[in-house]
């Protein structure tokens, strides 16, 4: 019968070199679109950027502008006041109607004010203004209280009940004393000369916001309805949040009703506002969407072309090959010899062809001389004295050759179609199971030594085998074939061989065991160190020889590292026979064949009581020299540290203007060698906070001639400080103490100093009070000065709080430290 063989048109060559183009040239394109969209929109969003930041400072310097002349304008009429014409109402409102061009800059016209903030003159006079108080406006009490010239934040007008603001310049008489007041007051409500800046700038679809960012509020915008609005608080947008900070630039954000826009903004220096532009990305960016959808519209049209202009070529490419399939197709019937095919052309199609043929010649003859070789290799196989054999996947014998036979004692016809388990034990077929599962499973050549024994008589034989895996025309694994060769013999030599050249090599007590554990022989040495005979422990494990110092498992996780990587020692307590407990340096070396198989074990063992012994004792004298030593070196730093002292002590007599940095100097030099003091006295280096507070107390007591008094509850039990954190917690208790003395303790006679456990168990807090009143400044953040400073960075990461706080009349600093910067010493009962 005539085999056919259709191909899928998803596995055509045809189909899959069209997808393929198709795949390519769409990743391509989409690729090029997307990159050209992307630069494209980045260069219009920078471009859009810089010129939207270049027309919004055009308007912020007109604003600015505006403001100074303003402001220049409110200077030079109230330099024209006189005290005469401020006392006199008449005299002063016929001034300000006469001032046409002042009235003409503020729509909302201007005041004067008394030192009260009373209006007592407005222009225009329709405003009824006069006599109301506007004490209470930030621009008028800057102005008659602290002499300023200021603008105001936009308010509520009392009187138009719009919005407005104003800008505020004192009156001064001829020396130059605050006697009034002059306010030029602008009316946002209706049109002024922000809005006309707005309106003569703003391009289509662009908007612009006047902001205070002191409060956060809108002042002018395009869009009316926006004044006084106030912008959402710190953190709900980022790059307002960098505007009111001082960021002057460009950047993308989401405006309040959640449109993406185009941001740029400007300060104005004169009023310490900033003016910011705004314009919707989707309008910013239409022409390059637009464009996005035409490059689309071109990529598919270009797809479609090129997938078939691809379909069409490669049909026609793959026509001969096409033909000559069908040709193979019907000389695929085993009945039909193979023939060549015709060549139609000339190309790469053709030399395929070609190929074939030349295989199929080839094919002819190799089949010749295969017969002839599977004739030559019967003959072999049945000569050899190897075992050679082949297994089916179930492990059935399908040929067993004449050695193999003649070993089992049965004819070829009793093997074919038996496993092993007819002719081997149990374990023995498990093993072979493996080896075999192994070619079948992984199609692995699998190279083994095997240690077989008989179902009949139990005679055990070891042998190198090798098993192959074969395959059928189609790849896959239906048999494999092996072929062993008898090494008992030669194994029992080496097993030997080895174990003699060990127990020879091990002068120590030895007990060789079998691959299980079981003891096979001892030395002489072993019987002495451990006082079994030979006879007493031949067929045992060593488990009598445990005791209970080790925990449970120890033994095993001793034989599994043996087993795994072929040695294993350690230091072990042993029981002897007379039941004495005793350390032993035991190890345990595997016995491995020439193949890697473990087959016995050597356990040398030796008494190291005596060195154990001597180790402790050279422990012992070693930390006697090193606490000598340790205090020695405390000793000499604080000497060091003293003679630096009464260097600088010199130095502040010779300099009598810097003692006091001196004197602070001095006192932080001490502290660290009130540390390094304790540390000395002490049997090791740990110092005590309780000691280490009450020592700083006394130097600096003794050098800032003021009682410092430390109270320390009895019956305390004292912590002690870190070693690595000693110096950092002296220097920080210095400062603390020396602060306290110098802010408050010296003018009224004395500091107190508490300490007393905090509020856990293992938490002791240090209070250092001393009479005054806390600045407003020292209580902001970022407010240090070098002391404060210096507390800050040494402060550890972990275990430290430090704060101050006003209670009365006293400033009181508490420090509280727990661990890991102490530790609780409930062997040092206070």
């Amino acid at each position: 019968m005539q085999n056919t063989f259709s191909v899928s048109p998803l596995r055509s060559i045809q189909t899959q070199v069209s997808v393929a183009v198709l795949v390519i040239f769409l990743a391509t394109l989409w690729t090029l679109s997307f990159y050209a969209t992307k630069i494209l929109r980045q260069d219009t969003e920078r471009l859009l950027g810089e010129h939207q930041f270049a027309a919004v400072s055009f308007v912020a310097a007109n604003i600015n502008d505006e403001l100074d002349d303003r402001l220049n304008a409110l200077t030079t009429v109230a330099g024209a006041i006189s005290p005469a014409i401020l006392n006199s109402a008449q005299a002063l409102n016929t001034f300000l109607e006469q001032r046409q061009l002042l009235q003409g800059l503020f729509n909302a016209g201007v005041i004067v004010l008394g030192l009260d903030g009373v209006v007592v003159a407005e222009a225009p006079r329709s405003a009824g203004r006069v006599g109301m108080n506007y004490m209470n406006r930030d621009t008028i009490a800057a102005a008659l209280k602290d002499g300023r010239t200021s603008i105001g934040t936009p308010v509520m007008g009392k009187k138009f009940q719009t919005p407005v603001f104003g800008m505020t310049v004192p009156i001064r008489d001829a020396h130059g004393k605050v006697i009034g007041a002059l306010a030029g007051v602008t009316n946002l409500g209706v049109p002024n000369f922000l809005s006309f800046l707005f309106r003569s700038q703003s391009g289509v679809g662009t908007s612009y916001l006047l902001v205070s960012p002191s409060t956060r509020q809108i002042i002018n915008a395009t869009d009316n309805k926006r004044v006084m609005e106030r912008l959402p608080p710190p953190g709900a947008n980022a790059l307002l949040d960098r505007f009111i900070q001082g960021y002057e630039g460009s950047g993308r954000t989401v405006n309040p009703w959640a449109q993406e826009v185009l941001a740029s903004a400007k300060g104005i220096p004169a009023a310490g506002w900033y003016l910011a532009a705004t314009l919707p990305t989707q309008e910013a960016f239409a022409p390059i969407v637009s464009m996005r959808d035409r490059m689309v519209l071109a990529t598919v049209l270009l797809t479609l072309l090129a997938s078939g202009l691809t379909w069409w070529v490669v049909r026609r490419q793959l026509a001969p090959m096409l033909a000559a399939s069908r040709a193979l197709a019907t000389m695929s019937d085993a009945s039909m010899a193979a023939q060549l095919l015709p060549i139609g052309r000339h190309d790469e199609i053709g030399q395929l062809i070609g190929g074939f043929n030349r295989v199929v010649a080839a094919l002819a003859q190799r089949e010749r001389a295969l017969v002839d070789s599977e004739r030559q290799l019967a003959d072999v196989m049945e000569n050899v004295e190897t075992f050679v054999y082949i297994k089916d996947l179930q492990g059935r014998y399908l040929f067993a050759n004449r050695a193999l036979c003649e070993s089992f004692g049965v004819p070829m016809g009793e093997i074919v179609g038996h496993d092993d388990s007819k002719f081997l034990d149990d374990d023995t077929v498990a093993k072979l199971r493996l080896h075999d599962h192994l070619v079948f499973t992984q199609g692995k050549t699998v190279r083994a030594y095997e240690a077989v024994v008989r179902r009949l008589g139990g005679r055990v034989q070891r042998f190198s085998t090798i098993k192959v895996p074969l395959r059928d025309a189609a790849g896959e694994i239906y048999a494999l074939w092996g072929v062993s060769n008898d090494i008992t013999e030669r194994s029992h030599m080496e097993d030997e061989l080895r174990i003699g050249a060990i127990a020879f090599e091990c002068q120590e007590g030895m007990i060789v065991t079998d691959a299980k554990g079981v003891i096979l022989r001892t030395n002489d040495s072993f019987t002495r160190i451990m006082g079994y005979s030979n006879a007493e422990v031949v067929g045992k494990t060593t488990a009598f020889m445990g005791s209970d110092r080790h925990p449970a498992g120890f033994c095993d996780a001793a034989w599994s590292a043996a087993k795994h990587k072929g040695t294993w020692q350690s230091e072990v307590w042993t029981l002897r026979k007379n039941g004495e407990v005793f350390p032993q340096w035991m190890t345990g070396t595997a016995v491995k064949n020439t193949h890697g198989d473990i087959t016995h074990y050597v356990i040398t063992h030796m008494d190291i009581t005596d060195r154990k012994q001597q180790e402790a004792q050279r422990l012992q004298d070693e930390a006697a020299h090193r606490a000598v030593l340790v205090r020695e070196v405390h000793h000499r730093i604080k000497n060091n540290l003293q003679g630096i002292v009464g260097l600088l002590r010199q130095y502040s007599r010779r300099h009598p203007e810097m003692s006091d940095t001196i004197n602070h100097a001095i006192s932080q030099v001490q502290g660290i060698s009130v540390v390094h003091g304790l540390q000395g006295h002490a049997v090791t280096s740990s110092v005590r906070l309780c000691e280490l507070t009450s020592a700083i107390a006394d130097e600096i007591q003794s050098m800032w001639q003021t009682p410092v008094v430390v109270d320390i509850p009895s019956g305390w039990t004292p912590c002690v400080i870190t070693e690595r954190e000693a110096v950092p917690v002296a220097l920080i208790l210095n400062e603390l103490i020396l602060n306290a003395v110098k802010h408050g303790g010296k003018a009224h006679g004395r500091v107190d100093i508490a300490v007393r456990k905090g509020a856990q168990a293992d938490m002791v807090q240090i209070s250092i009070a001393n009479h005054g009143q806390l600045s407003a400044a020292s209580q902001q953040p970022g407010t240090l000065h070098s002391g404060l400073q210096l507390i800050a960075s040494l402060m550890p990461r972990s275990g430290c709080i430090l704060c101050t706080e006003q209670q009365g009349n006293l400033v009181v600093t508490l420090l509280a430290l727990e661990p890991p910067v102490v530790s609780l010493d409930p062997q040092g009962l206070a």
